[in-house]
């Protein structure tokens, strides 16, 4: 028995846009610089003052991570330093933390005051809070009408 309305086509176009960005990433591995193999998950929250961008740094040190922020592309880059040195005898039947060095980058929705921004790294979590710049386009401006015959 098949199901029809429109939460089951919208599932099955979820299904679909996931097996085809799947397919993407899996063609993209060997192309260099394409991707890395640690991608933090990263929030982004705006209040209406100031945008919060929260990224997930497990085992990262505050001064193994620069942000750098270019129109409204915010840049973390970073290195995570492995712990675990190989020494003979010592076989790895299993290993999925990630160490090296990644690159996030996050578009912002606004215009934000880069010159303002603070970060903090506690616990694994940084946290990276952006004033907001008020939208001139959103402003209403009267501008004073003159006559072509006035100098």
């Amino acid at each position: 028995m098949r199901f029809y309305g429109p939460m089951v086509e919208l599932s099955r176009l979820q299904g679909e846009l996931n097996r085809l960005f799947a397919t993407f990433v899996e063609s993209t591995k060997n192309v260099a610089g394409a991707t890395t193999a640690w991608d933090p998950s990263v929030d982004l929250v705006d209040d209406g003052e100031k945008l919060r961008v929260l990224v997930e740094l497990p085992g990262v040190e505050a001064s193994d991570v620069k942000v750098t922020i270019r129109g409204r592309v915010l840049t973390i880059r970073g290195n995570k330093k492995g712990r675990v040195r190989q020494r003979e005898g010592i076989r790895f039947f299993c290993m999925e933390r990630y160490f090296g060095s990644f690159v996030k980058s996050v578009s912002l929705p606004r215009p934000v005051n880069a010159r303002e921004t603070r970060t903090t790294l506690t616990n694994g979590l940084l946290e990276i809070v952006l004033p907001r710049v008020p939208d001139q386009r959103e402003k209403e401006y009267e501008v004073s009408v003159t006559g072509g015959d006035e100098e």
